[in-house]
């Protein structure tokens, strides 16, 4: 279901349907450009877990809403992460997205 704005700082925002619907389309044919990931953040004492995607190539690909929220990479071949838990559960819970990686217990490079 279309929506604008995911998140609560610095929102992941959407121009218009058109452009949600294409985004979710570069995610669903990635062909290895990102991946989406549970990190277990509340098992080092954090309040919950955290849903995001890991960028690996091909940046000049990913579409603005993604480009907008891009932070910088953590662990081996990983150019850029994107947080935003609103917007990737809701991949999963209402389009059927999975997964690349169901938890992460460490750091991301040792998966």
């Amino acid at each position: 279901m279309y929506k604008s704005e995911f998140g609560k700082r610095k929102k992941m925002k959407f121009s218009s349907p058109n452009e949600f619907y294409e985004t979710l389309g570069f995610l669903a044919k990635s062909e290895g450009n990102c991946k989406i990931y549970r990190e277990d953040n509340q098992k080092q004492g954090a309040w919950s877990y955290e849903v995001r995607a890991n960028c690996l190539k091909n940046l000049k690909k990913f579409p603005k809403p993604l480009k907008n929220k891009f932070t910088k990479g953590r662990g081996k071949g990983v150019l850029h992460r994107i947080n935003c838990n609103e917007f990737f559960e809701g991949l999963i819970n209402q389009h059927d997205y999975q997964l690349s990686i169901t938890e992460v217990n460490g750091p991301v490079d040792s998966v």
